[in-house]
């Protein structure tokens, strides 16, 4: 089947003069309609080269004069110190470029596994997911987990096979793993040639030469995938007519954005092979705001398409917040509907006050020059200077009426955990407020304070997702901190009734304390908690006195009696105490109380219970085995396996929390990176005696060091 042919099988477009970002240049890009904007989201696994490929696309464009390198720390994204430090994406970046006439958005996103969290909160961002494969290792752990990710958030996907010229024989592997792996709707839109040096294109061209496969095939099997979403197309197809090119364009952009046909690119970008070929098919074969699937948002509880349109009302949304050393805080969002520049006024969210957006921005990593001109909607821009807006929100036109609200997204839960203790004690309101500025730029990362260990404990996917907040928190807040693992929060227990009692009697020469309590106490099912009763007759303890009896109570079971942690799963029962009518006051029946309750302690076998949480292990197929062996070096039992699309596996198991400190690294270790895990409280059980007796002795000793 004959097609129009473009006049060359090789794309090359005419390089734009370097040049830096000038305010002329600014106002240009803000000034596209949303047919002429392509919002790209690139993704994949660590190492795959996805900042290089922001760089070289960057350079293609004559955004920037010279391409810099990851391992330099000079690239356009990797701006911040914890990614120059760590030679690898630890935050997304926005840049933007123009190219055939076109603005492209790149939001280039980090590709380990524990910074996954700022990958999946710029999808929201983008029409195009464009993945990035390592030709090296072919499919990895991000690979999977990002690619379907995209398609539940509606994007058109794509995947790009860089460094084709490190593996030129196995690229033909790795083609068929992704077809393997993701379906037949997966096809080449370009083939090596020239030993990995150059590509050939297989959407206009229907012959060529090439390293591996038939360009001829390609192009027929692109062909038929792309006519199958459009009827008439097929059916002119299917008669043996020609189709124009043009038209069968814009079919395969509509194939493309409703996830139809997936189309691989081979690039290497170190060397700029294939990167125009990249450029060439973004502007014209990936979907724009108009052509893409519609943003979808809540509208009364009810999930709704919202059309880019730029003559409606403004609205728009904030998918991302971060604070800029100079500018404070920056809000990131994408125009969803209407126009924004600086005067344009909005509402955020349920508020009711209307702003002005006064500065709006381009964001190229670092640098933010500030956009004079229009951002329609599908533009991605940004608002400096803000404050109380944050990621999710949506901001909208003053007086409009339609309330939406975005969809809650789904983010792994952060599984491993530390304790930092601020060195200098005045800056203790200062890190609470940048914690709370880090949690809002990544949805993965959690502090708390622990009210029974009384630590301030930071959560995260992994000890490097860990290490670089640390990192951040001292590079862009000044703030040292140092570092432990955190107290398990332990319980205590006991194992049968027992009876206290304890007389309070303290003369000070004035007005004594009297007050003398009895009590027992009970063991209820684990989980039960507390409960308190009293079952005092005929005033022995005036009614007044009996809320100081309880808070005494609560002292105690607070203190613990093994190794200071609280006792939980108990009732305590008051029956019988006397008073005084002038000694007796509530602060000694408080003291009566938490020191009877102390004595029956003593006497009821406490135990100390340890948290059990339920762990998800996530990783291929092959390594399910290891991991279910694993179970034993850290007291855990599995409870239950599942498969998952593309090869992979879910092992459930039940373990201590105590043991999973180290888990993260041991995972990886046994899975080549590719494991990972989350995990939520599940119940106590009680610490196995051994176990007991050295974390009894433990806290024994940390506690003789803070007395003295």
């Amino acid at each position: 089947m004959q097609t129009v042919a473009s006049p060359s099988h090789h794309r090359t477009a005419p390089r734009v003069g370097s040049f830096s970002k000038t305010k002329e240049t600014v106002m240009k890009a803000g000034s596209y309609r949303p047919e002429d904007i392509r919002n790209v989201v690139l993704l994949g696994h660590g190492s795959a080269g996805k900042t290089t490929l922001a760089e070289a696309m960057l350079l293609e464009c004559g955004a920037i004069s010279r391409m810099g390198s990851v391992d330099d720390a000079t690239t356009a994204a990797d701006f911040e110190p914890e990614a120059k430090a760590h030679k690898h994406s630890t935050n997304s970046t926005l840049l933007f470029a123009t190219y055939e006439g076109k603005e492209i958005n790149i939001v280039d996103t980090p590709g380990h596994p524990e910074f996954v969290g700022a990958a999946l909160a710029a999808l929201p961002a983008a029409d195009t997911a464009v993945i990035v494969v390592n030709a090296l290792t072919g499919v990895e752990f991000n690979t999977r987990r990002l690619f379907h990710a995209a398609g539940e958030a509606g994007l058109a996907r794509m995947f790009v096979v860089n460094k084709l010229d490190a593996n030129p024989s196995g690229l033909a592997q790795v083609l068929a793993e992704l077809k393997r792996v993701f379906g037949a709707k997966v096809h080449a839109m370009n083939l090596p040639t020239k030993g990995g040096t150059d590509v050939v294109d297989c959407f206009d061209a229907e012959s060529g030469k090439t390293d591996f496969g038939s360009v001829a095939q390609v192009h027929q099997e692109m062909l038929e995938s792309t006519v199958e979403v459009d009827d008439a197309a097929l059916e002119r197809y299917l008669a043996g007519q020609k189709l124009d090119l043009v038209a069968l364009r814009k079919t395969f952009v509509r194939a493309m954005a409703v996830g139809h046909v997936i189309p691989v690119v081979f690039t290497s970008a170190k060397n700029a092979v294939g990167v125009d070929d990249l450029l060439h098919i973004l502007v014209n074969e990936a979907p724009s705001p108009v052509t893409g699937r519609p943003r979808r948002l809540l509208k009364d509880g009810e999930l709704v398409e919202v059309p880019c349109e730029p003559d409606k009302p403004l609205l728009a949304h904030v998918f991302k917040v971060t604070n800029d050393p100079h500018l404070g805080q920056l809000a990131m969002l994408r125009v969803l509907q209407g126009k924004l520049d600086g005067s344009t006024p909005f509402v955020c969210a349920q508020d009711k006050k209307a702003r002005k957006a006064s500065h709006v921005l381009k964001v190229e990593g670092r640098d933010h020059p500030e956009l004079d001109a229009v951002a329609y909607a599908g533009d991605l821009v940004a608002l400096s200077r803000v404050e109380d807006i944050h990621v999710n929100q949506l901001l909208h036109a003053p007086g409009v009426h339609e309330q939406f609200a975005v969809p809650k997204a789904s983010y792994p839960a952060p599984m491993l955990s530390l304790a930092i203790d601020n060195k200098n004690r005045s800056d203790d309101v200062k890190v609470g407020q940048s914690l709370q500025r880090l949690t809002e730029e990544d949805p993965t990362f959690a502090f708390t304070h622990d009210p029974l260990t009384h630590e301030l404990v930071l959560s995260g996917l992994g000890d490097v997702h860990l290490k670089v907040m640390i990192e951040r928190l001292k590079n862009r807040y000044r703030l040292d901190v140092a570092v432990k693992a955190p107290t398990i929060p332990y319980r205590e227990s006991i194992a049968q009734k027992a009876e206290g009692h304890y007389r309070h009697k303290k003369q000070t020469g004035g007005a004594g304390q009297f007050g003398e309590v009895f009590l027992r106490i009970e063991p209820l099912p684990r989980g039960a908690g507390f409960q308190f009763k009293s079952e005092v007759f005929g005033g022995a303890i005036p009614t007044q006195y009996i809320p100081a009896v309880e808070k005494g109570v609560h002292d105690a079971l607070e203190a613990g009696i093994l190794a200071g942690f609280p006792v939980h799963d108990v009732r305590v029962v008051v029956t019988d105490g006397k008073s005084h009518p002038v000694d007796s006051k509530d602060i000694a029946f408080r003291t009566a109380g938490k020191m009877a309750v102390r004595d029956a302690l003593q006497k009821a076998r406490c135990a100390l219970l340890e948290p059990i949480v339920t762990l998800d292990v996530t990783a291929p197929e092959q390594h399910l085995g290891a991991i279910t062996g694993d179970m034993k070096s850290i007291r855990g039992r599995v409870v239950g396996m599942e498969t998952l699309p593309g090869g992979f596996g879910v092992v459930r198991a039940q373990a201590p929390l105590a043991e999973l400190a180290s888990y993260g690294g041991q995972l990886r270790g046994a899975t080549g990176g590719q494991g990972s895990f989350v995990m939520e409280l599940s119940h106590y059980e009680p610490v196995p005696p051994h176990l007991q007796n050295k974390i009894v002795e433990a806290r024994a000793g940390h506690r003789r060091k803070d007395d003295e």
